[in-house]
This record gives structure tokens, sequence and C-alpha cells, in this order.
């Protein structure tokens, strides 16, 4: 009888961690995503599980215009030359879908080295319109759709290194950096040492 007892306590008690731990972990998780999409909020992603490309960044500016840096790894890798991309865009929002893609342009800065980054010394490549190829850098076009109350990346043109091409949802976060909202503030971000 004692020992039916103390199988039911335990149990009992296991079940009460159980629900405890989902708990905390159903908070902590809900915490860090995204439920509403702000204006001049800056966003990202984790995309470690399907790339290993750098984080990317977006930031909606207001009712129709986007701004985001795709891939962003700024650090000394060997000297070796890297560039960094601003796309501008235009997004068009239905309900809680913020499609993403029309009439972008990206302008992309080219060091030659990362001592040229720390020195602001930079070549520029400015396209007018972006052409959407088999597989692009995030942000550049797909859709900030909301699932469950959570707002993700949508994209079937992200280069995953996979063989199988399928609809990525990447879940959004808020993102600690502040994006520039035009072409003149990201330029002059890199310009001749800050």
């Amino acid at each position: 009888m004692f020992i039916i007892k103390l199988k039911k306590c335990l149990a009992l008690t296991i079940l009460i961690f159980l629900l405890i731990t989902s708990a905390v972990f159903l908070i902590t998780w809900q915490s860090v995503s995204v439920t509403k999409i702000n204006r001049n909020q800056t966003y990202t992603y984790n995309g470690k599980k399907v790339s290993p490309d750098a984080p990317s960044y977006i930031k909606i500016v207001d009712g129709s215009h986007y701004v985001a840096i795709p891939n962003l790894e700024m650090r000394d890798d060997s000297n070796q030359a890297f560039g960094i991309t601003f796309v501008q865009g235009v997004y068009t929002k239905k309900h809680d879908d913020f499609k993403l893609g029309k009439n972008a342009q990206k302008t992309e800065l080219w060091f030659d080295s990362y001592d040229d980054f720390k020195d602001g010394r930079y070549t520029i490549s400015k396209s007018r319109q972006i052409k959407l190829k088999k597989t692009v850098p995030p942000f550049e076009e797909g859709k900030l759709t909301k699932k469950k109350g959570i707002y993700y990346y949508k994209s079937n043109r992200i280069n995953t290194y996979s063989l199988k091409k399928k609809f990525l949802y990447l879940r959004l976060r808020k993102a600690k950096i502040n994006l520039p909202t035009t072409e003149k503030e990201f330029i002059r971000q890199y310009h001749q040492k800050q």
C-alpha cells in the first residue's frame, strides 16, 4: 500500500515538473518570437539550420517600403575581399502577410580587405532592379507571414545547400542592430572610417 502511494506521489511530482518546464519553455519561446511587425524595428532569424551564411536583417520603413541587409558578416577573414548589400524594396500587405520583392533595388559596397573596411575604403556597385534567379539572398523576395500568431520569413529561393528546394519558414526575432533607412545613410555608415 505504501509503495502504491509512493509511486502515485512520484508520478504526480514528475507530471508537475513536466508541466512547469513546458510552461517556462513556451513563455520563453513566445517572448523572443515576433507577434507584430512594427515600423522601424529591425528583425532577423536563426538560419543556421538551413544555411551556413551570416544572419540577414530587415526593417519595415513605412506603409509600403522596406530595407534589408542580407548575409551581413563583418569580420577579419584572412584579409579577403567582401561586400555588404543593401536592399530597398516595396512590399504589399494583405491581412497579416507582407509580400516582399516588388521593385527591389540593391546597392553593394565592396571592400578589398578588412583593413579597407576599417578605413572606409570601398567600391560601390548599384543595380536598379533585382532580377530574381533560382536562388537569391534573403529578403530580396518572399514574404513575412503569420502562422499561429508568430511571424516567419517564408522563401523558396534561399540557397539552403540542399538538393531539395522547398518553402522555408524561418521564425523572426527582433535584432539589436539598427538598419539605415536610405541608400545615402547606408553609404555614409561605411564611408571613410566612422
